[in-house]
């Protein structure tokens, strides 16, 4: 009966199942087919009540059985998932009503965050009202969003406090690119479900102060005192910013430098509170509450339950100073489900607690299977139980004092090194890279941050409601120890093979890698079971050698996809051409056979947030490009050049061409003109403007008529890059050139303002595609609708980013000009839908 009973676990696995189905979807289902499917899993219910009645004890019913449970867990997963993501996107902003005024009412729901000249924050509605054209606030709508994620340029809020605001709201929208971050998914998974800005308005008044027991004000007040020591560290690259991560989840001030030290290395995860503070915290708390409990209490409960419930509230306070977020969330559910199982004396296997606590994670939040941490955290956890029990069956049975300390030194080594190596190929799938120095660098920093720096803090945290000065001082050793180790993470991060770039990888990949890992670690048990089911003959020993290792290299052959690209490669004179989705700015790349170009670099939006860091290299590294040839900026606005530090700084080696680049940093750069060319594999590049070097340092305000204008072409097609070029330059481009401005597809100047694409200009270029890079709600109100109707009627097909994401053109001179929208080809029903 047992081999029956699949587990907690596989159960709580076929749950997870059914509720990642849904996520793959591009729609979700109708409410007239989840009914459906309620009703299908209700018939096998009643089906399995009948056979299990009936024949109990029938080898095949209970296989049956089991298998229907399995389906039952899958189909209500998909169920309850899908109800789940309906009612949250029942609250989404409708996009008739973006750009209105409305007057809300509500409390600041989350820490503020200054960005430049602008506070962000999280504004929980609890009443709102449409300003109609006659001034009176009197329209409401149902279902309006409940959790916003708001801009003020001209005003200050703090954590807890009530407000009423006019603010213009949208849906909530992001960039749409290869490799780039999911900013759709991530405020659909966080539950805002409108952004927007708070306007100058005489109506915005403060309704109340925050309570002085509110967290978000106590996190705040931490805030403010990390940045204040902060500050006056500033002149020797503080690792106060770490610290305020460790403290209350905030990693808002951790700059862009330390951020890539962190990735390079694999410790990321260690700035992030998650299930390994909060253990901690719980571990540090248990021992000294067991220790503390007085012995009246001890004659009445056990030491043990006082400090498993204390060490539980504490750990709980420590989540609530984080800010609650989702990754210490599931970790409080794991350890509350810990803490039960430990108080009512339940010995189950640890991979059903495992289970069991993936269950109710799932329970609470299935979407937080959209989050990478949930993926990573449950992942270690799995290879901790693994390694658990293969230590089982290894162990020797020595219990000498220097024989447990050795096995306590190599199991830590080898359970390091698993979780790393485990690690990899969904490194791989999320972010495209991985660390190879991740082993050693986790190896340093997990007992270092664990053992000193969390205990630190937790203290100070403590001691800043009670004694602010030793708070300050406990927080400034904490800072201290960080900069003590920070050159080592530096150093391994400089190494020239610090990570490795891989590109996208497909989940069969990541399937058969983490498979492949599986079998090599139970070698030994699955050659024994293969050995005793094909084999009569047992002098055919299981342990033998040399079919050990035939077993593990041939389950190494699963790895190969994994790092064997199936990227189509590019024949000579062929190439690729992608404008990315940055919104209101222009950044395009290039590929040939053999080489990679960027064409304009997108916005700088914040000082830890630009164009360059956040679209372009992540687009680059998914396509696993590890080198780039060239970079071009066609002029210095801010929309075009923000991005370019970024670039150049992650790819020091590129060559640096274009306009207005005085300030920025190459060892090879030169002024774009007019006649300059090259060739790459088949393809030619020539600048049709401007006419020469000097315009580029003129004194001039308006910079658009000097953009480099680029022409790329071969016999597979040609595209004609503009910049931001006027009439002027267009009617010049005209004069000079004539015919030979003809292009399949035309980047529309100037992100299609009315200032450029005169009707002669079209129809000298006379593309077949007319791509335009513009932000979705643009305050320019771009493109103007006179210039859309012209290239309309002139174009075959026109696009824009902020409709279709980034637009991939293949010139291939077998089968012509191929284009792809990337927003449509990974369409997910959380993602906004425009016309």
């Amino acid at each position: 009966m047992e081999k029956y009973k699949a587990g907690m676990f596989i159960y709580a696995l076929a749950f997870l199942l059914g509720i990642v189905s849904v996520q793959q979807f591009s729609v979700l289902a109708e409410v007239s087919q989840l009914v459906l499917l309620s009703l299908v899993v209700l018939s096998l219910y009643y089906v399995l009540r009948f056979f299990v009645c009936k024949l109990k004890r029938h080898p095949f019913i209970l296989e049956l059985r089991l298998d229907i449970i399995l389906i039952l867990l899958i189909l209500i997963g998909i169920i309850y998932s899908s109800f789940y993501a309906e009612h949250r996107l029942s609250y989404q902003l409708d996009d008739a009503y973006a750009g209105q005024n409305i007057v809300i009412s509500g409390k600041v729901s989350s820490i503020p965050v200054n960005t430049g000249n602008a506070q962000r924050f999280e504004f929980y509605v609890t009443d709102h009202r449409f300003i109609q054209k006659n001034g009176k606030l009197n329209k409401t709508i149902e279902n309006f969003p409940e959790k916003l994620r708001l801009s003020w340029y001209y005003g200050h809020v703090n954590a807890g406090e009530e407000w009423q605001l006019e603010v213009r709201l949208k849906p909530p929208h992001g960039f749409m690119n290869p490799g780039g971050f999911d900013y759709e998914g991530w405020l659909f998974q966080h539950g805002i479900q409108a952004t927007g800005y708070v306007r100058k308005s005489a109506l915005n008044t403060r309704n109340n102060t925050a309570d002085w027991w509110s967290i978000n004000k106590i996190r705040q007040s931490l805030s403010q005192q990390l940045d204040a020591l902060g500050e006056t560290q500033r002149e020797t690259n503080s690792t106060m910013p770490l610290v305020k991560a460790l403290a209350i989840g905030d990693k808002s001030s951790i700059s862009q430098y330390q951020w890539r030290v962190l990735a390079n290395t694999g410790t990321s995860h260690l700035m992030a509170i998650s299930g390994l503070h909060i253990g901690l915290a719980a571990l540090f708390s248990y021992v000294l509450i067991r220790r503390m409990t007085p012995v009246v209490i001890m004659k009445r409960i056990p030491a043990q339950h006082v400090a498993l419930v204390g060490s539980m509230l504490i750990a709980l306070l420590y989540a609530m100073t984080a800010g609650l977020s989702i990754p210490t969330q599931r970790a409080i559910i794991m350890l509350f489900i810990l803490t039960v199982m430990m108080l009512i004396r339940r010995n189950n296997r640890p991979v059903d607690s495992l289970g069991f606590a993936l269950f109710v994670v799932l329970l609470v939040d299935p979407l937080a299977v959209l989050s990478a941490g949930f993926w990573f955290s449950f992942s270690a956890v799995a290879v901790i139980f693994i390694s658990i029990c293969k230590g089982k069956t290894d162990d020797t049975g020595n219990t000498s004092v220097f024989s447990r300390i050795n096995t306590v030194l190599k199991n830590w080594l080898k359970l390091q090194f698993l979780i790393s190596v485990f690690l990899l190929p969904l490194s791989f799938f999320m972010f495209q890279q991985a660390s190879l120095v991740s082993p050693l660098a986790n190896l340093l920093l997990i007992p270092y941050v664990s053992f000193l720096v969390v205990p630190v803090v937790l203290l100070a945290i403590v001691a800043s409601f009670v004694f602010p000065g030793i708070s300050e001082q406990l927080f400034d050793v904490a800072a201290m120890l960080l900069d003590f180790i920070w050159p080592a993470l530096s150093f391994l991060s400089a190494q020239p093979y610090a990570f490795w770039v891989q590109g996208d990888v497909k989940i069969f990949e990541l399937l058969l890698a983490t498979l492949a890992m599986v079998l090599i670690m139970f070698s030994r048990q699955c050659l024994h079971f293969l050995v005793s089911h094909s084999f009569s003959d047992q002098q055919m020993a299981p342990n033998n050698s040399s079919m050990l290792w035939v077993f593990r290299l041939l389950a190494c052959l699963l790895i190969t996809p994994l790092f064997v690209s199936d990227r189509q490669t590019l024949d000579t004179g062929d190439y690729q051409v992608t404008i990315l989705d940055v919104g209101q700015g222009s950044a395009a790349a290039i590929q040939t056979q053999n080489h990679v170009l960027v064409f304009d670099s997108g916005a700088k939006f914040s000082d830890k947030l630009d164009a360059g860091s956040g679209v372009v290299i992540p687009y680059l590294r998914s396509q696993g490009i590890r080198h780039l040839d060239r970079l071009i900026i066609s002029h210095g606005d801010a929309d075009h050049i923000g991005g370019a530090p970024a670039i150049l700084d992650y790819y020091p080696d590129a060559d640096l061409i274009g306009q207005d680049i005085q300030n920025l940093h190459a060892d090879n750069k030169k002024i774009c003109k007019a006649g300059d060319y090259w060739q790459w594999d088949g393809v030619e590049f020539r600048f049709l403007s401007p006419a020469n070097e000097s315009v580029s340092l003129s004194g001039s305000k308006k910079r658009n008529n000097r953009s480099c204008v680029l022409r790329v072409s071969s016999a597979s097609g040609s595209v004609l890059f503009t910049g931001d070029i006027e009439m002027e330059v267009e009617n010049d481009l005209i004069e000079k050139y004539g015919d030979g401005l003809s292009s399949d597809i035309l980047i529309v100047p100037h992100h299609g303002s009315k200032t450029s694409s005169i009707q002669d200009f079209v129809q000298a270029v006379n593309p077949e595609f007319s791509i335009l890079s513009v932000g979705y709600k643009n305050r320019y109100k771009l493109p103007n609708k006179s210039v859309m109707s012209r290239y309309e009627l002139s174009t075959r097909k026109v696009m824009q980013t902020d409709k279709s994401g980034a637009i991939s053109m293949k010139m291939d001179g077998a089968d012509g000009i191929f284009v792809e929208s990337y927003r449509q080809v990974t369409q997910k029903y959380w993602h906004h839908r425009l016309n």
